[in-house]
Order: structure tokens, then C-alpha cells, then sequence
């Protein structure tokens, strides 16, 4: 047996679990010592909080300021517009004679160079027309050598027939004269009536005679300025034969510029009309943006000024670009145009929201990727600065 004074051991006395955790270690309260550091109550902590939050508050607040000024300075200075199309000008490619179209050497949106045949026109006409224009000419050719060749007989045919002229003045002249002479003495008895008769008779002969001389005369001088009505006449000839020949060059249709074939809607067969249009081509030289910008932000650009345009289709390539014009005509909106004279015409009604009108600002870019830029694409054009002085 045990002593009965000694403490119970409780090395050999296990604890349930339940009352391990039900009770806690007991601890004892420690004087504190006067070396200890002093303790930051609660209020302090609080207060330097709210200073913080305050700072921090009003740096936000002076940051969103300055990044507003900052961004409204850019966007003033800099406009920017999404409102904008890729452009490029498109002609009408129309024959300059009409006919059947036999070769159609292109296709829809092929990219074709300058001076490549589009299509040709049946120029089995036009050859006829070019051959009897040549014919006319050679026919002229051989009057004129014939006109040319008998030049000199004509002259001397003039010649002949001004002498033969002066010849009947001469007789009939003289032939008046023995009348005048001879009708006094009639009277007197000392002329017989047939010898005035005679005279009489010779000047009325004397006379046809120069009128037979003069008709001469001008038959001969136009026989002679037949050959000057002929080497005129051959300038026009020439002239026929050379338009009959450019119309026969018309009827192959090349291409004036390097470009791409647009709106190609016929086959062969088709009939083409002298100055219609056939099919389009798309200057690819050239590449302009049509950019929309505010009333107000066009003060900030003038022809020259510089400009980044951006495709839609390739947003990470930017391609330079200047001003090339500003529009200084819109169509306004709701408003009717009248005559010369006519009063104004102003709606009873009012807006009270007023949105700014935009303006066309024509931006030539200057190295466009052919492969990326495309008629009526979508783009966004920036401002970068004044044009350069």
C-alpha cells in the first residue's frame, strides 16, 4: 500500500480527450516588467489610415486630371477618326468605236499593267473603211499626175486663148470703126448701103467672135486651176486614210494605267457602244483615305499636314500619309435647296441636340500596301501634326 501523504501519480492516470480540450492550461499572471515597449493603441492606427486613404485619394483624383488634360490635349491637337474609307479612283474603260467584242483578254478583279489589251472589237469594217480611204487617195494621186502632166499645155492653151482674146477686141474694133466711118456717107450718096451692110455684118461677127475667144479663154484658165483643186483636195484624203486607221487601232482596247479590273459582267459576243462603258479599272498607283472629322477639329489641319492611317484589316501596320485637301461643301441635311431669289425655307421645329457635322479630309497615303488596301476598306486616321514649314 502506498503512503497516504504522498500525491497521487498521475503519470499512470490517462485524460479523456474531451476533458483535455474542456480545460485550458491555467496561466499565471506575470507582474510586467518596467523595461517592457510600450503598446500602439487602436485610435492611433486609425487616424493615420485615414490620412493615408485621403492622400491617396486626392493623388488619384490630381492623376485622373492630368490623364484627362493630358488625353484632351493629345485629342485636340491629334484628332483621330475611325469614320474613314480607303479609296481609289476607278474609270470606265468605254471603246472608242462600236462593234462585236471578239477577244475578251481579262478577268474580274485581275490586276492587269499599262498598255495590256483588255479586249478587241471585230475590226472587219474598219479594214474596209482604211482600204476604200486608200483607194480614194491613190485615185486622187493619179489625177493629180495627170493634171500635173498636161500643166504645161494648159498654160500655153491660156495663153493662146488670152491672144486669140485680144485678137477679136482688135477686130471688133476695128470693124465698129469702118461703120461709124461708112453711115455718115450713107446719107450724102457717096457710101453704097451694101458696104454699110457689110460693115455692120463684120462688127456683129467681130463681136461673136470675142465671145467665142473669152469662153475659150476661161475654159482654159479652169482646166488650169484644176490641178491646184486637186493638190487640195489630197490633204483631206490624207486625212481620211489616217482617221480610218485610227479607228482600226481603236478597236483593241488597252489599258491606260496599271490598275484592277472591276465590274466585269459581259463574255465575247457582247456589242460594244462607242463611248459606254464596258467594265471598270482601279487605279492601283495612287491610294487616298476619305476620313470624316469633326467641324471642330479641322482647324488642326491644313493641306500638307501629316497623317498615320490604319486598316482594319491589318490594325499593327500604319502607313503615312498627308492632307491633300479639306471639303468645303456638305450636303445639309434637311434643308431645300431653292432658286436664285427664292425666299429661305427654315423648319418650324428645333433641335435641341446638335451634332457636330463632319467634313471629307483627303489623306494621300504615301507607300500603300497594294495587297492590303482595297476600295471602300474600313480605316482610322490620325492627325500627327502641322505640315512641315
Amino acid at each position: 500500500m502506498g503512503n497516504p501523504t504522498s500525491p497521487p501519480s498521475v503519470e499512470n492516470t490517462p485524460l479523456s480527450p474531451n476533458a483535455a480540450r474542456a480545460t485550458p492550461p491555467s496561466v499565471e499572471s506575470t507582474p510586467s516588467s518596467p523595461k517592457a515597449a510600450p503598446v500602439t493603441t487602436p485610435s492611433k492606427s486609425n487616424e493615420w489610415r485615414k490620412v493615408a486613404a485621403q492622400l491617396i485619394s486626392i493623388i488619384v483624383v490630381l492623376g485622373s486630371a492630368v490623364l484627362t488634360l493630358w488625353v484632351w490635349n493629345i485629342s485636340e491637337r491629334h484628332p483621330r477618326t475611325d469614320d474613314a474609307t480607303a479609296r481609289a479612283n476607278v474609270v470606265g474603260i468605254a471603246p472608242r468605236v462600236r462593234g462585236q467584242i471578239i477577244k475578251l483578254n481579262v478577268q474580274d478583279n485581275q490586276a492587269v499593267a499599262a498598255g495590256d489589251v483588255l479586249f478587241e472589237i471585230d475590226p472587219a469594217d474598219y479594214e474596209l473603211a482604211l482600204e476604200r480611204a486608200k483607194a480614194a487617195l491613190a485615185t486622187l494621186d493619179q489625177q493629180i499626175e495627170v493634171a500635173r502632166s498636161q500643166d504645161a499645155q494648159l498654160k500655153f492653151q491660156v495663153k493662146a486663148a488670152d491672144a486669140g482674146v485680144e485678137r477679136a477686141k482688135a477686130e471688133l474694133k476695128q470693124a465698129g470703126d469702118t461703120l461709124q466711118r461708112l453711115e455718115p456717107l450713107l446719107t450724102n450718096g457717096f457710101a453704097k448701103a451694101d458696104d454699110v451692110d457689110r460693115a455692120a455684118t463684120a462688127k456683129h461677127v467681130a463681136a461673136a467672135a470675142l465671145a467665142a475667144e473669152e469662153q475659150r479663154l476661161n475654159q482654159a484658165q479652169i482646166a488650169l486651176s484644176g490641178l491646184a483643186t486637186l493638190t487640195a483636195q489630197r490633204a483631206g484624203a490624207v486625212a481620211a486614210v489616217d482617221l480610218a486607221a485610227l479607228e482600226l487601232s481603236y478597236c483593241k482596247v488597252v489599258a491606260p494605267f496599271p490598275g484592277r479590273v472591276v465590274s466585269l459582267n459581259i463574255s465575247i459576243g457582247a456589242y460594244a457602244n462607242a463611248g459606254i462603258a464596258v467594265f471598270s479599272l482601279l487605279d492601283t498607283r495612287k491610294w487616298y483615305v476619305m476620313a470624316n472629322f469633326r467641324e471642330a477639329e479641322i482647324r488642326h489641319m491644313a493641306p500638307g499636314s501629316e497623317a498615320i492611317v490604319y486598316l482594319s484589316s491589318a490594325p499593327d501596320r500604319k502607313f503615312p500619309g498627308k492632307v491633300q485637301g479639306i471639303g468645303w461643301a456638305v450636303a445639309p441635311e434637311g434643308e431645300i435647296d431653292l432658286p436664285a431669289g427664292g425666299v429661305p425655307y427654315v423648319k418650324r421645329e428645333l433641335n435641341w441636340v446638335r451634332v457636330a457635322q463632319r467634313f471629307p479630309v483627303r489623306i494621300e497615303v504615301e507607300n500603300p500596301d497594294l495587297d492590303l488596301f482595297h476600295m471602300g476598306a474600313s480605316a482610322v486616321a490620325i492627325m500627327k501634326g502641322p505640315p512641315r514649314k
